[in-house]
Formats: structure tokens, sequence, C-alpha cells
């Protein structure tokens, strides 16, 4: 059964990872560049972590949460914003270098999927992806998405949920 999720949601817990929600206190340290009282792997925080967590501190509906490898942060993932009246939200993720294509970003996003598939709020998951990032692309693919627009130097995957 779908339902609206609460706003500080239980985590997301997979295989080998723990997606913890990335609160607004937090989020603001982590977007003036504080990572401390964060336990961070090596390679995490990215260069894109920052921009990620203004966005998480600034709109409610940018849902964010820490991706969590035996106690240490690798990455994060996520939505850009609230859903909109269609159902459509855009996700975002990231990994630190020496977590990437390791499957830890197809495990995290197939976790937040499934978090997805449980709110009546959201019906399409939305992603954009540089057209030279294979591997990105080549998760999303591997998760069901198709490709809705090239429109270069990016790529627009879509993906129904339910």
């Amino acid at each position: 059964m779908r339902s609206d999720h609460p706003p500080g949601a239980d985590p997301i817990v997979t295989r080998r990872l723990v997606l913890r929600r990335l609160e607004r206190g937090p989020a603001r340290a982590l977007a003036r560049g504080d990572s401390s009282g964060i336990v961070a792997a090596g390679g995490w925080p990215t260069d894109a972590t920052a921009m990620v967590a203004h966005r998480a501190a600034a709109d409610p509906g940018a849902l964010t949460w820490l991706i969590h490898h035996e106690g240490a942060v690798i990455g994060e993932c996520g939505l850009k914003h609230g859903p909109g009246l269609d159902g459509t939200v855009e996700i975002a993720y990231g990994l630190g270098g020496p977590w990437r294509s390791r499957g830890y970003g197809t495990e995290a996003i197939r976790g937040l999927l499934g978090w997805l598939e449980g709110s009546v709020a959201c019906r399409h998951v939305t992603a954009e992806v540089h057209e030279g990032n294979v591997p990105s692309r080549r998760l999303l693919e591997r998760l069901g998405f198709t490709v809705d627009d090239l429109t270069p130097p990016y790529v627009w995957y879509t993906r129904t949920l339910g």
C-alpha cells in the first residue's frame, strides 16, 4: 500500500548500505563545507556534495540521504525537488571515487526507488546524466529507466513507478 512518508522517515536499508536522511541543520553545515560530525569514507565528500546539501537545506522537498557503508558515508542520493503535480520527481546521486563501479550506486538507487514506490505522491522518476557518464547511464538502464530525451550534452531518463 502506498502512503505519504513522514518527514523524518526511517533509514532505507539495503544489503550493504544504510541510507540516512540528511536533515536541514546538518545539510546547512555540509553546504558550507563543514562535514564535522559525519564519518566520511575516503573520496567523500565530492565536488558536488556542497551543491546537493545546499539544495537539501533550502528546499524541504529536496529529500537527501547520505549513503553509509560500514558506518562511513560514501555518497549521497535523493530528490532534487518534491513531486510535481503530475507525480514526477527527479533524482540525483553521487559516490566518492573509490566507491564507484562496485555496485553501491545501483544498490542505493534501487533502495531509493523502493522508498519512492511507497509514496502516493510519486508516480514517475527522472534523472539527468551527462552523455559521457556511461557508468551512470548503465546504472539507470539496469534499474528500468529508459531514455526520454537526448539534448547534448545531457541524457534524460525516466521510469514509471508502480
